[in-house]
């Protein structure tokens, strides 16, 4: 069982040092007990926003206001938008002018996460292409349009990880604050999770067709991030090596491009993926045609699976052993995705020979699948 208590006041602890270093009086008006306070993504966001000078010292008193006990009149002169739209945490959305907000803040049925409804500019600078560099605006969407097509499926998925992967859920909803749908082309970029915004994941919506079978997916994985960058976030405490290295030379694959902490992170995404779909095949919640989709998608990352375990053990070998490279803590949370490996191998492990998936791209796409792996008629 992982546990996540000591790493989150970790992160508790930082946060607050960070903002009495920043601004000592805002002290004053929070309630210091309120761990909802000081987990804010934002509150993430400005932070690492420093290098970019994108927020002037007093935006953090703007973001955290909705925070303030007692509250006092809201404020805003740095978060307005392009379209003249504030995002206030804890309370909603403000057009320029108006002393109420627009929209209010939005929880997604029976959960404890937010769903965010509107473009924030406080975000502009966490979506990236693959190069590192911003992607413009106008290549990015974000809307209460795009949140009505999608919520139904979100709120679904939702519910069937809750009811069957409960302990995931649990794991989630310590980490995770807020959900973000957007919409881009994949060759900008992915869904994704990042310390820069931690406890928030953004999912990318791009094909019109996702249902919950794709939410079950890609809420699993990108809070299997958010999860990771928790437990791992003394890295000290599970590394032994630099887990900043390139593996590249030590694998001697040159296309091999990620770090050996990109590496455990992929392969616990994985894992928190294929424990919720199989969970959710086990227990019917999906109809024929989408658990055909599911079962896909798993032999699709048991792929990946299969490789990123290989690179591990490549590197260990490197080292002589996993005792060199992990601490205690590192191996134990190893040993729960490899465990995971050899029992979804065993269990899917068909899906290797019997589908194909040589005209997939990197996101799974289910039109692009069933063409070479039709639905059969006794599936």
């Amino acid at each position: 069982m992982i546990e996540l208590t000591s790493n989150k006041d970790e992160i508790l602890e930082v946060t607050k040092i960070l903002i009495y270093k920043e601004n000592p009086l805002l002290f004053e008006k929070l309630d210091f007990n309120n761990n909802d306070v000081f987990l804010e993504p934002l509150l993430f966001a400005y932070f690492n926003s420093k290098s970019y000078n994108l927020l002037p010292k007093e935006a953090l008193e703007e973001i955290l206001q909705g925070y303030f006990k007692p509250r006092l009149s809201i404020k805003i002169k740095y978060s307005y938008d392009k379209k003249d739209i504030a995002y206030i945490p804890s309370i909603g959305y403000f057009k320029k002018g108006n002393r109420m907000p627009s929209d209010t803040i939005k929880l997604i049925s029976n959960t404890i996460f937010e769903i965010i409804t509107h473009q924030i500019k406080n975000l502009k600078y966490i979506f990236r292409d693959f190069n590192e560099q911003p992607i413009e605006e106008r290549k990015i969407t974000i809307s209460k349009e795009l949140v009505e097509v999608h919520e139904g499926s979100l709120t679904i998925a939702l519910s069937y990880i809750k009811k069957y992967s409960s302990n995931h859920y649990n794991l989630i909803e310590q980490c995770c604050k807020k959900i973000l749908l957007f919409k881009t082309d994949p060759k900008n970029t992915n869904s994704f999770a990042t310390i820069n915004a931690h406890g928030m994941a953004f999912l990318n919506v791009f094909q019109k067709e996702y249902d919950e079978v794709f939410f079950v997916d890609d809420i699993a994985h990108q809070t299997g991030h958010i999860i990771m960058t928790t437990i791992t976030f003394k890295r000290k405490d599970y590394f032994l090596i630099d887990e900043n290295l390139n593996i590249k030379s030590i694998v001697n694959n040159p296309k091999e491009y990620r770090s050996f902490y990109i590496l455990f992170h992929a392969l616990y995404t994985y894992y928190t993926t294929i424990l919720c779909l199989d969970n959710c095949i086990s227990n019917n919640c999906f109809d024929r045609r989408q658990t055909h989709e599911a079962i896909g998608r798993i032999g699709f990352y048991l792929v990946k699976y299969n490789l990123d375990i290989n690179t591990f053990n490549n590197v260990i070998k490197h080292y002589d052993s996993i005792e060199k490279v992990l601490t205690k803590k590192g191996i134990s949370v190893f040993e729960v995705i490899s465990d995971m490996y050899i029992e979804s191998s065993k269990k899917y492990g068909y899906t290797f020979k019997e589908f194909s998936y040589r005209n997939q791209p990197y996101n799974f796409t289910y039109k692009k699948f069933i063409k070479l792996n039709p639905l059969k008629t006794n599936e």
